[in-house]
């Protein structure tokens, strides 16, 4: 995953929607990646706010924490597979409380193709429930690993804790049943799951 960190005032960085990724300029030259880190020193303590997806801030005094952090931020977007993750609110890191990763983003994509794309009922089974869910899945091969990577969203009357744990959960589309792991709830309610190897659906 490129990442682009800002360490002068004279950078500029302009966010695309479209693409979910940052054009950040320097000295004249300008270079794209999917996230920022702005390390430029800053009274302001937030690591992260709403509104600015894909941003992130180590301002200091606490730096190797706040780097830290950030790290693991960055970690949870890449395996997720989403384009886009968002602070939920202004996250400011302290010194005596855990400070988790998961449960303060929203993780998003952009809509793939319909032909790419499983939009359907399915089954998530959870360790002591099985859960009729509507799933939105769809996925890759990647070209480095040979591993087919899938993700997506599940929606449906889950219950509260699906986030505590291990997260392991196993999606049943049809015929065809996977293990996923469970990323992090969506604006909507519903949560975004990821898996390696052959996914809950067809692949023809």
């Amino acid at each position: 995953m490129t990442v682009i960190v800002i360490r002068d005032d004279t950078d500029a960085a302009r966010f695309d929607s479209v693409s979910d990724t940052w054009t950040v300029t320097k000295a004249g030259r300008s270079a794209t990646a999917r996230a920022v880190i702005d390390a430029r020193p800053s009274s302001e303590p937030a690591i992260a706010v709403h509104g600015k997806p894909n941003y992130f801030r180590v301002p200091g005094p606490d730096v190797d924490r706040q780097q830290r952090f950030v790290n693991r931020c960055l970690a949870l977007f890449d395996r997720s597979g989403a384009s886009r993750i968002e602070a939920k609110s202004r996250i400011v890191l302290h010194r005596w409380r855990p400070n988790p990763v998961a449960g303060r983003f929203y993780l998003t994509g952009p809509t793939p193709e319909d032909d790419d794309v499983y939009d359907g009922p399915a089954t998530l089974a959870l360790p002591d429930a099985e859960v009729a869910v509507h799933a939105r899945l769809t996925g890759h091969l990647d070209p480095i690993d040979g591993q087919y990577h899938w993700r997506g969203t599940v929606t449906g009357d889950l219950p509260p804790d699906v986030l505590k744990g291990n997260r392991a959960v196993e999606l049943t589309a049809g015929e065809h049943r996977a293990r996923a792991r469970v990323v992090a709830m969506t604006p909507w309610g519903g949560y975004t799951l990821a898996g390696v190897g052959a996914p809950p659906y067809s692949l023809s």
